[in-house]
């Protein structure tokens, strides 16, 4: 199999915020504009039940995990995640692999 796929989720603690109008609208379309010419394939951002550890997740697709390497260490990632700021008060947990199934 080929691709990488990298999981950003957002825990879920007392007081913790998210504004999925703004993710959406305007996160999300600065996260593809810089990566997008890294290999980003496509997003899915889901709402987690109120039982987990998590509020949200968004599952990143790129062409290979080299790609996902360059997005990370392009200089316009600092903008993408200084503006995380923007949308919720807690850190996010970064998790990345290459896909070895899909079907």
């Amino acid at each position: 199999m080929s691709g990488a796929q990298v999981f950003v989720a957002y825990p879920r603690e007392e007081g913790s915020t998210f504004n999925k109008e703004y993710y959406l609208n305007t996160h999300i379309p600065l996260v593809q504009k810089y990566w997008g010419k890294h290999g980003m394939k496509s997003y899915a951002v889901t709402e987690l039940n109120a039982d987990g550890p998590y509020t949200f997740i968004a599952t990143i697709d790129f062409e290979t995990h080299e790609g996902f390497g360059a997005a990370i260490q392009d200089p316009n990632t600092k903008e993408v995640m200084d503006d995380v700021a923007k949308f919720s008060n807690v850190k996010p947990v970064l998790v990345h692999g290459g896909v070895i199934g899909r079907g």
